[in-house]
């Protein structure tokens, strides 16, 4: 149960065991490039396990803390309306980048520490994926890493993962379309 004194406790990371290393910029592109072998459905099973194992809501909740603290900077550039993600509580600005070898990058960043460890987390499920693995994925499959605290708070966190997922979605069917027009696979997602 959460307390105020738990609430007081100086903050210690979690263990990161399972996650890789904070990424780095890739050499030929501002984004970050989260480098892994790992398949979409490999990390989005990573991920479930990851926030399965912390049984708490305040642990959850500190890893998502702690995640925020290795988000990639976020270019201030960027911090335009066309890049805001509507219907979130906290302020979140997502840039979308198709790279040269037709895969998704993807950076963000939010006025609010626990918005970016979410972002993080979406980050890295998705930043290097194949366009059709990200449309691909649900937003139920997010549903196992609930980390409210307090049931009020659930509902604005759940529309947090909600939303920025389905803005990364749909800013990638925009640029795969614009860039191959009427990609016949790929408009059968839209």
């Amino acid at each position: 149960m959460y307390s105020a004194s738990t609430s007081t406790a100086s903050f210690k990371p979690p263990p990161r065991s399972i996650f890789p290393p904070p990424p780095q910029k890739s050499p030929n592109h501002h984004l970050p490039h989260f480098s892994t072998t790992l398949t979409v459905p490999e990390k989005l099973n990573t991920l479930v396990t990851e926030f399965k194992s912390l049984s708490k809501p305040i642990d959850r909740v500190k890893r998502l803390l702690y995640y925020a603290t290795i988000l990639p900077e976020f270019d201030e550039s960027g911090r335009v309306e066309s890049n805001r993600v509507t219907g979130c509580t906290a302020q979140v600005w997502l840039n979308v980048a198709v790279d040269a070898h037709g895969l998704m990058r993807f950076h963000v960043d939010s006025d609010s520490e626990i918005t970016k460890g979410f972002c993080y987390c979406l980050i890295w499920l998705l930043d290097g994926a194949d366009p059709l693995d990200v449309v691909g994925v649900k937003v139920d499959d997010l549903g196992d890493m609930n980390v409210g605290v307090l049931p009020v708070r659930v509902s604005s966190r759940v529309n947090t993962w909600h939303n920025v997922l389905i803005s990364m979605q749909r800013r990638t069917r925009e640029l795969v379309v614009d860039r191959c027009g009427d990609c016949e696979s790929f408009s059968l997602l839209q």
